[in-house]
């Protein structure tokens, strides 16, 4: 999750938001990278077969079902991570970029 902290670090510093109270900017930090994660998820899950959403749809209704777990599961999936994972970020970036 390092590259994602530096990412989120660097759209910041990009975006110029860089004399913040460090509070507030941890937790712009932290919902910035929840966000992402989200939109990574979301995008990985489109890629899967019907028979494996199916199969996730189960897993998730386990509360004990873990962020590790469904990581696991979608890199094991026949999805393509580190595509989806960086197509998200650039779209991303793009978007929390744009007008600059």
């Amino acid at each position: 999750m390092q590259n994602i902290d530096d990412f989120i670090e660097s759209l910041l510093n990009d975006k110029g938001i860089t004399d913040v109270d460090p509070e507030i900017k941890e937790e712009l930090k932290a919902d910035m990278k929840n966000r992402l994660l989200d939109q990574i998820n979301r995008a990985a899950i489109m890629q899967l077969s019907e028979e494996k959403a199916a199969e996730l749809a189960e897993l998730v209704n386990n509360p004990d079902f873990t962020n590790e777990q469904m990581t696991e599961f979608l890199q094991n999936s026949g999805v393509n991570l580190t595509e989806v994972t960086l197509d998200t970020m650039l779209k991303f970036r793009g978007f929390y970029l744009q007008g600059e």
